[in-house]
């Protein structure tokens, strides 16, 4: 059988891409399990830059790889939060089964796009169940509740008969049929041998890691306990580790359960083993279970472009965590350059092709070429398209100036008047004392213009004409016009654009910002007024802090599924009825949140008064943070209600209490549909819907719920709280009233994300747009393009100029575009005492020109000896 490429036109060879989807397309529900372990998996490297914390904080992760870094976050969540409850907590305060299922559900409702799939998987006979009656100090032989994204097309409650999104299917596949993950020969178990079983030996927890934590809980009302409550826990590795707190699957089909090609992230929990036993020296701390998350294979972008050197050479080392199995894929002609592009999945044309340096686009083509289209030419279009056309004649960098506040352009010639006649003189207006180092362009270009030289000895018509011929010609060669009135005419538009340095209300937002990251202590002397930014500020932070967002939005889906769903008053044949939430289960919840995400401040969970029944006072608000800004295993837990100003007039907490404290409506929120099923039995075998109902609904809230608000500095007065440049996004979660009818409101969910990590756009942009930032970049707007540089931080200048189509680059330092640094440097200098040596005005693109200069040095030797010809006569 010859190998079909999956592409619209046959020119096209068969290459990575279509041995990959050979593969996926070979396997279905229906035969994958008679399909051979080693059908079921892709090459690790199918899935291109996984992120991990070692990288977190020398590598930028761009915005095509944001959704693998929230599974990696939910996983590491997850592996925090039950290594924490199962040490901290007795056997009866543990998390319940019904939480579990709730935990993992949330997960994948709250992730939406990005989690396909979230479970927790326990090694034989290592699950301590508390939630069954008369079993004490007993182990499960497998539990495994997994919880993924189901289809509902067919189901009785979808009568649209349209796919929703919102259901989800959760089983313990530690029971019933094919149970047996633990087994070598399981088709789906990859995850299973990345953390277990953990031949750790009886070391008494010293190969663990620890992690440390202070919690300051309120003595009372506005007035927190004088001495802080310090412990510690095992959990997983440190970041710096090398291996790291989370590991990746190969990308594999989960075969009799979601049917998807997923890929996942797996961290370990850790707890004591065994439990409740006289002979201590047999205790030791152990990786006892595994916490993944998983995304769905086809919604992951693929980068088909080729890398540089040092990557390729990494990539082509199938060990190596930077290799790429669809490198050099992409049609890109030598001309051009690849460059990924974002939200295509694994689908061909996920790129663009820009022009290399030293070339320029054809003046038809509008910008990169689209790799979406050029897959899809015919292999006549593809050979006489999408290439770049060659610059000639490069201009020299400009080094140093002589003369200042006047527009100055470099190879460009100056008219000098001598009493006695006129001439022309091509004295260069700047000098660059290292030519050897960088090829002559004079020899390139005749040193007079001479269709300008005709025009000072002929007649006033004759003479327009010629004027009007040279200083096109001069414009076409050197990309700038040589006459006066078009240079008075480019100080005049400029001067509209430049004679003004940022705004003021740029800078004074800069100002404050640089000066509280210097000096934190400024805060004492300011009013919460002043150590909050406008609004404007935060501008894309819906999509740059998405995952963050998703995290609050994750706590706030599980608390009003479990408000809603869990009555204590319950009574099952075998299995207890589910608890209440503890304060200790809520304070684990926000310490694993806001340790699990490396651009996350804190996290909290603040109650409405009286809405959190198991604590002695009226008010709780849990908050976590990390003690060192740095990625560490210190954390700190607040309880906010014993601040001295409280948390119930934070504008953050009155805003969502004003929108939702009498509006709670089920037609507002989003209905999300549970399907558990649970153990049968002790030993699982078989599997029964949940008693509590099935299928299990409830209504929670959607991002669009949520509210960002403006950037603040959090300046605690006692050092309580980290003294940051904060962003904050806020989300209500909601529960049944005393009477189990109504939806109520019952709190806010809080995320803290470090400012600093958010991207300044400086372009200009439509006027509805609000961003305090647009519009203060100093591209040249006639003849190039503002586009931003992400991953950069909170910072001016991060920002590039391209020509625009029909323009060029000019000069001969290997690049195509002008960086935004160079353009602010330069433009304070031009601005400064030291504007003579500012070359701003150089950075520009200029027009066009020819392919080559043959063709125009030859138009002008024609013109020249008939314009003297006609001069003779």
């Amino acid at each position: 059988m010859l190998n079909k490429t999956y592409s619209q036109f046959e020119w096209i060879s068969y290459d990575k891409i279509d041995e990959v989807m050979d593969r996926i397309n070979s396997v279905n529900s229906a035969n994958c399990f008679q399909k051979q372990p080693s059908e079921l998996v892709l090459p690790e490297e199918a899935v291109y830059q996984k992120p991990s914390i070692e990288m977190l904080k020398k590598d930028i992760i761009m915005r095509n790889r944001t959704q693998l870094l929230h599974v990696r976050n939910i996983a590491h969540r997850n592996a925090l939060l039950y290594s924490y409850l199962f040490q901290r907590l007795f056997d009866f305060e543990e998390p319940g089964l019904t939480y579990i299922l709730l935990h993992n559900a949330a997960d994948i409702t709250g992730g939406r796009g990005m989690i396909n799939g979230s479970g927790i998987f326990f090694d034989q006979d290592k699950y301590y169940p508390h939630w069954y009656k008369n079993y004490f100090n007993k182990t499960l032989p497998l539990f495994g509740p997994y919880a993924w994204r189901a289809d509902d097309f067919y189901d009785a409650f979808n009568w649209k008969h349209e796919w929703t999104n919102h259901t989800i299917q959760e089983e313990d596949i530690g029971a019933g049929r094919n149970h047996h993950y633990t087994s070598r020969y399981n088709r789906a178990n990859e995850w299973y041998s990345k953390w277990l079983p953990d031949q750790t030996r009886n070391d008494q927890g010293r190969g663990k890691p620890v992690h440390s934590v202070q919690l300051l809980l309120a003595e009372r009302m506005y007035k927190l306990r004088d001495e802080p409550q310090n412990f510690e826990f095992y959990g997983p590795p440190h970041p710096e580790d090398p291996q790291g707190p989370t590991l990746w699957t190969r990308p594999y089909f989960d075969c009799g359960r979601s049917n998807k090609w997923v890929i996942s992230a797996v961290s370990p929990i850790v707890d004591i083993y065994p439990r409740h036993t006289e002979f201590r020296h047999l205790q030791t701390m152990k990786n006892l279970a595994v916490a993944v998350a998983e995304i769905d294979f086809i919604m992951m972008d693929i980068n088909q472009c080729a890398e540089t050197s040092e990557t390729n050479a990494q990539s082509n080392d199938p060990q190596s965590k930077h290799a790429n199995l669809f490198a050099a894929t992409d049609k890109c002609k030598p001309t051009t350059r690849c460059e990924p592009l974002i939200g295509f999945g694994f689908r061909r044309g996920g790129y663009q092709c820009l022009c290399q340096p030293g070339y320029r686009y054809p003046p038809y083509q509008d910008g990169p070429f689209k790799g979406y289209i050029i897959e899809k030419a015919t292999q006549e279009e593809y050979v006489n398209n999408f290439d770049c056309l060659k610059v000639e004649l490069y201009q020299q960098i400009p080094q140093n100036f002589y003369q200042a506040n006047i527009e100055l352009f470099a190879m460009r010639a100056r008219r000098s008047i001598d009493n006695n006649n006129d001439n022309i003189s091509n004295e260069t207006v700047y000098t660059d004392y290292n030519k050897d180092s960088i090829p002559s362009l004079i020899e390139s270009v005749p040193k007079i213009n001479l269709i300008a030289t005709l025009s000072s000895s002929t007649s006033s018509l004759f003479k327009s004409s010629v004027d009007q011929f040279a200083s096109f010609s001069s414009k076409l060669i050197t990309g700038f016009n040589n006459t006066t009135e078009s240079e008075d005419h480019i100080k005049k538009t400029r001067s509209k654009r430049f004679a003004y340095e940022y705004p003021t209300r740029i800078g004074s937002i800069m100002q404050l910002y640089d000066h509280l990251n210097h000096d934190p202590n400024l805060c004492e002397l300011m009013t919460e007024d002043d150590l909050t930014m406008p609004g404007d500020v935060l501008n894309d932070v819906d999509i740059q802090f998405e995952s963050q967002a998703r995290l609050a939005l994750t706590l706030s889906h599980f608390l009003s599924s479990f408000y809603q769903i869990v009555n204590p008053a319950e009574d099952f044949p075998l299995r207890k009825a589910e608890l209440e939430l503890t304060d200790e289960q809520l304070i684990g919840e926000v310490l694993a949140a806001a340790g699990g995400d490396y651009k996350v401040v804190g996290v909290g969970i603040y109650f409405d008064r009286g809405k959190f029944p198991n604590y002695r006072l009226p008010f709780f608000g849990p908050y976590a943070y990390r003690s060192e800004n740095d990625i560490s295993r210190k954390y700190t837990v607040v309880d906010w209600a014993g601040l001295p100003e409280g948390y119930e007039n934070e504008i953050w907490f009155r805003t969502m209490k004003a929108r939702w404290g009498t509006n709670a409506d089920r037609s507002e929120l989003t209905e999300f549909w549970l399907k558990l099923f649970i153990r049968s039995d002790y030993i699982g075998n078989a599997l029964v819907h949940h008693e509590s109902g099935f299928p299990l609904y409830s209504y929670a809230p959607e991002l669009k719920h949520g509210q960002w608000f403006p950037p603040t500095f959090q300046c605690s007065r006692n050092y309580t709280l980290p003294r940051q440049w904060i962003v904050t996004y806020a989300v209500p979660f909601f529960g049944l009233d005393t009477l189990g009818i109504n939806l109520e409101f019952k709190g806010v969910v809080r995320v803290d994300a470090y400012l600093n990590y958010l991207d300044i756009n400086q372009c200009s942009m439509p006027e509805y747009v609000p961003n305090a930032f647009k519009g203060s970049d100093r591209c040249d707007y006639q003849s190039t393009v503002c586009e931003p540089i992400f991953g950069r931080g909170f910072r001016l200048g991060k920002y590039k100029c391209r020509c625009r189509p029909g323009y060029e680059y000019p000069f001969i330092d290997q690049n195509d575009f002008f960086n935004g640094d160079a353009m602010d440097t330069q433009w304070e200098l031009l601005m400064s005492n030291n504007s003579h040596i500012s070359r701003f005005d150089q950075l520009k693109c200029r027009i066009a020109m020819a392919n080559s200069i043959k063709s125009l040095n030859w138009i002008i030797s024609v013109l020249t000896v008939f314009c003297t010809m006609v001069l003779n006569q």
